[in-house]
């Protein structure tokens, strides 16, 4: 296995455990991106791992998707709290030889259809149509 796809899968399992710290630890590989793009990026994904183990959520299960509109063809997840039902999407913007950024995803297709979602928590609020900062795509 290459390493992108190896550094994907602990991106990943770091979010879906909410420890913001193991991602943090491992998010300093992701090369397309700049310093404060990653630390934006962790200050935003920390507040909505926060708020899922405020809702009593102890893990995210994931869906893996295709994204239909931002980023569209590339794969992504969305990530289910455990307890809540509320979840997340993001995508892995990457090459074959590198992970350049984990990003929220506008509109993703999911493979399976989780009948029992609550609420979307969205990373951006310009991501959220309820938000003022919201910007249609």
């Amino acid at each position: 296995m290459d390493k992108t796809n190896e550094l994907e899968k602990v991106l990943l399992e770091a979010i879906k455990r909410l420890d913001i710290n193991m991602f943090e630890e491992f998010y300093v590989f992701v090369e397309g991106c700049s310093d404060y793009k990653k630390i934006s990026f962790i200050k935003d994904l920390e507040i909505v791992l926060i708020k899922f183990k405020k809702l009593g959520d102890t893990f995210l299960e994931s869906n893996l998707g295709v994204c239909s509109r931002c980023n569209k063809g590339c794969f992504g997840y969305q990530l289910i709290g455990n307890n809540s039902r509320n979840y997340i999407q993001i995508l892995f913007d990457k090459t074959e030889k590198r992970i350049q950024g984990v990003k929220e995803c506008t509109d993703l297709k999911t493979t399976s259809i989780i009948k029992d979602l609550n609420l979307r928590i969205y990373i951006n609020d310009y991501q959220d149509p309820n938000s003022e900062e919201f910007v249609p795509f």
